[in-house]
């Protein structure tokens, strides 16, 4: 098996990790829009593992980069992109198949991004949400809403949450 297909294996295998990933990041989606605490926290322990591997795998892949870079006399310890080293392959059939490859992790890493942000926002709502449910609970609101006569009215420090969470 020479090097490039050593390479081009490592990044399918790494294709397959990025899918369970998605997987797990709608099932995260799930978990936090059903606004359940426990099985977010099971998602989450899935995903730290699953992305601990995905670290190795990216090592790997960057080894397997390395040797095929000496097999054609490159000496470097650069850690070019796949761009660069599709450069350095000549077989046609090696280079469509590392093409694909990349094209195939590209999209993959594009829908994790918008997966990772959609989370993010529904966290940030949800973070929201509770901070604004603790704040009428404690009754946290300025009292300016209600009216009173103008003589009565005095200036009121704004009442602040015990509970506030932004920074």
């Amino acid at each position: 098996m020479s090097e490039i297909e050593v390479l081009i294996g490592s990044l399918d295998d790494l294709s397959e990790q990025y899918d369970v990933l998605l997987d797990i990041m709608q099932q995260k989606k799930a978990a936090i829009i059903a606004n359940n605490y426990d099985d977010l926290v099971q998602v989450l322990s899935r995903e730290s593992k699953l992305v601990k591997g995905i670290q190795s795998r990216e090592e790997q892949i960057q080894s397997s980069a390395q040797q095929f870079l000496q097999s054609k006399g490159i000496k470097s310890r650069l850690e070019l992109t796949i761009t660069d080293i599709l450069r350095l392959v000549f077989d046609p059939e090696e280079k469509q198949k590392l093409a694909s490859s990349q094209q195939r992790i590209g999209g993959q890493l594009e829908k994790l991004k918008r997966a990772n942000e959609l989370n993010q926002e529904l966290i940030g709502q949800s973070l929201q949400f509770i901070e604004f449910s603790l704040n009428l609970m404690s009754g946290g609101f300025d009292e300016e809403s209600t009216y009173a006569p103008p003589q009565s009215q005095e200036k009121k420090t704004s009442s602040r949450s015990n509970f506030d969470i932004r920074t």
